[in-house]
C-alpha cells in the first residue's frame, strides 16, 4: 500500500476538524457518503506524503486566513523522517584512579597498584558503614 497521496485537504467529522488525504477522486465522494460535512480537497501535481501536502497547502494559501484549518495544517506538516535519531550525549562517570581508554565502543582498563585498590575499597567500606550506621 502507498502511503503517497495525489489529492489533499480538510474535512470535519462530527465537527471535529481533520486532515485528509487521497490517492484518487473516489475517496473525496466516499468522505461525503460516510457524513463527512465541508470537504475541501484540491490536486496536488505530484504524488507527496501527507507532511509534505500540507506543507505545499501551506504554500498554497490554502486556510484562506482560517485559523483552525491553518492550525491543523501546520500539526501535519512535521518533519519528513520522524524516527531521524538526534545526538545524544552519554555521560560516564570514571573514577579519578582508574585510567580509562575508549576505544570505539569498548573500554579498556589498565590495571590499579594494589595501594590504589585497597584505597577505593577502604573508601567503599566507608561508605557502606555509614548507609548502615544511619538505617
Amino acid at each position: 500500500m502507498s502511503k503517497l497521496i495525489s489529492f489533499a485537504g480538510v474535512s470535519r467529522v462530527n465537527g471535529v476538524l481533520k486532515f485528509r488525504g487521497a490517492s484518487n477522486v473516489n475517496r473525496i465522494d466516499q468522505l461525503r457518503k460516510l457524513g463527512d460535512t465541508d470537504v475541501e480537497m484540491c490536486f496536488l501535481n505530484t504524488e507527496m506524503t501527507k507532511s509534505q501536502a500540507a506543507k505545499r497547502l501551506i504554500a498554497t494559501n490554502f486556510a484562506n486566513g482560517r485559523a483552525d484549518i491553518l492550525e491543523l495544517l501546520v500539526s501535519v506538516a512535521k518533519d519528513d523522517n520522524p524516527f531521524k535519531k538526534t545526538t545524544r550525549v552519554v555521560k560516564i562517570k570514571v573514577p579519578n584512579t582508574a585510567m580509562v581508554k575508549l576505544v570505539g565502543a569498548q573500554v579498556e582498563e589498565e590495571p590499579m597498584t594494589r595501594k590504589e585498590a585497597a584505597r577505593i575499597r577502604a573508601e567503599f567500606n566507608a561508605k557502606v558503614k555509614a548507609a548502615y550506621e544511619a538505617n
